[in-house]
């Protein structure tokens, strides 16, 4: 029945709708991207089938198919600014990962952070291309700006680890995290763990004790 309605202008819609639900339902993966595939381009406005196409080729890392079809759905379905602007930096960032080894400058995910500057992948993509150039500044300075917004453990990684830092450059810059987010535990933590590499055990416990009453994690014990 729903193959009998996709072939009909007037059900098209509903009839590939039906029949993207009964192939998810029996595991038709394969067949249910071909059905938001078709969906989306007999009718590029269907949020549906955008969400599952670009979701799709997100998958597949067709990264550029995938930023064309949410650009045509900002336009087409009126979709708000700030999920279209955070869905590209998402895609954006992919992209950048996915070529970081071919095309090392991470254009794409400054661009991403331009538009997220708090996503955390984005970040930690943009300095790892940093490092590669050379710009070891730049990119703890794009960690840093991450951190202010939203701290977290991958960027405290790649800040006290970017371009080869001694044990004593890693607590400094520990220091540093914690500045700038003096409440966290991720900047407490940050010193706990640089004093230790650096063998400060005094700090190293008083800051291990500071980060388990801000939470009980299992890491810092």
């Amino acid at each position: 029945k729903f193959e009998a309605m996709s072939e009909d202008p007037e059900t098209r819609e509903l009839g590939l709708r039906g029949l993207y639900l009964e192939a998810l339902r029996v595991g038709a993966h394969e067949a249910a991207r071909h059905y938001a595939e078709k969906a989306v381009e007999k009718g590029p406005h269907l949020p549906w089938a955008a969400e599952a196409t670009l979701e799709y080729r997100t998958q597949a890392g067709r990264f550029d198919d995938a930023i064309r079809l949410l650009e045509g759905q900002r336009v087409l379905a009126g979709m708000d600014r700030k999920v279209h602007d955070r869905k590209k930096a998402v895609l954006l960032t992919g992209r950048a990962l996915s070529k970081l080894d071919a095309d090392p400058r991470g254009d794409d995910a400054q661009m991403a952070l331009k538009l997220a500057p708090d996503l955390v992948p984005a970040a930690t993509v943009a300095a790892k291309a940093y490092v590669r150039e050379g710009n070891v500044k730049k990119a703890l300075s794009v960690l840093e700006q991450a951190f202010k917004l939203t701290p977290h453990m991958e960027l405290v990684t790649n800040h006290l680890s970017a371009g080869g830092a001694t044990a004593q450059e890693k607590l400094k810059r520990a220091e540093r995290l914690e500045l700038l987010q003096p409440k966290s535990y991720e900047g407490v933590y940050a010193v706990a763990w640089a004093a230790l590499d650096a063998r400060d055990f005094a700090l190293a416990r008083a800051k291990a004790e500071e980060a388990a009453k801000i939470a009980e994690r299992e890491s810092i014990y």
